[in-house]
């Protein structure tokens, strides 16, 4: 036993007080008040509640309260309160996701997927150009010559006159080009020179329908020759070839 629980004893007897008598005065329970004078420190509760204790008997037996409190010294640990865990594990709230971005993410897989697209496409269509190249000339050259109006055929001299009115014929409009249509029935690879100018080179799928104009010539380069049928002037010319047959096919003015 220590100088305080020593002290807290000594002024009861000195009192000649029993610990009922000082339950009794103080309404503070036996068990704590035999815990203060023996020191048992692991039968107090928390020092908050015990050090009103201390005050409540220290009056009761004369003694000064704040000197008794301060010579109050539990074990270490015993001054500061237990630390009072949750129930339950901390629920951490996501921050909300900003749909700028959100937005530019996608932007950027969008971008990603483009280039990506367009480079295969590329690939493939160099691809091609190798093929045909390494293949040899295989290319189908068409001449066409504009259509003229046929001029008019002179009456011979002795043929009588004979007056008729009659409606009125529109001569045809003379070709001064090259006009091919192209007409995409399967799915191919298709380039397209205009007068030495490229216009198009891209896959292009069935239903694909396209008419190009020129002055000299056009150039044509199809990777399923079957799937392309071509017009040419007016004329139809059917498909290009057989199927999966690289093409390359020039129709010009002669």
């Amino acid at each position: 036993m220590g100088a305080f629980g020593e002290k807290l004893r000594q002024a009861r007897i000195d009192r000649h007080g029993s610990i009922s008598d000082a339950e009794r005065e103080t309404r503070i329970h036996r068990r704590y008040l035999e815990a203060l004078e023996n020191e048992d420190f692991s039968a107090l509760p928390a020092p908050v509640y015990t050090r009103g204790f201390i005050r409540t008997y220290a009056g009761y037996l004369g003694l000064d309260p704040e000197s008794c409190v301060d010579l109050f010294q539990p074990r270490r640990g015993r001054d500061d309160p237990p630390a009072i865990l949750p129930a339950t594990s901390r629920i951490v709230t996501p921050k909300p996701i900003s749909l700028r971005l959100v937005g530019a993410a996608s932007g950027v897989v969008l971008a990603i997927a483009l280039v990506g697209y367009l480079w295969s496409q590329y690939n493939a269509f160099v691809e091609s150009i190798g093929q045909v190249e390494a293949q040899g000339p295989s290319r189908t050259t068409v001449s066409v010559t504009p259509s003229l109006a046929r001029p008019p055929t002179a009456l011979p001299a002795s043929s009588p006159v004979v007056a008729a009115v009659a409606s009125p014929t529109v001569a045809p409009t003379p070709v001064r080009g090259v006009r091919v249509e192209a007409r995409v029935t399967e799915r191919t690879w298709l380039a397209v020179w205009v007068d030495s100018r490229p216009v198009m080179a891209e896959e292009v799928q069935p239903g694909f329908t396209r008419a190009f104009d020129a002055d000299e010539s056009i150039r044509m380069r199809v990777g399923n020759a079957a799937g392309v049928h071509v017009t040419v002037n007016g004329t139809s010319q059917g498909a290009l070839g057989a199927r999966g047959q690289i093409i390359d096919a020039i129709w010009g003015r002669q």
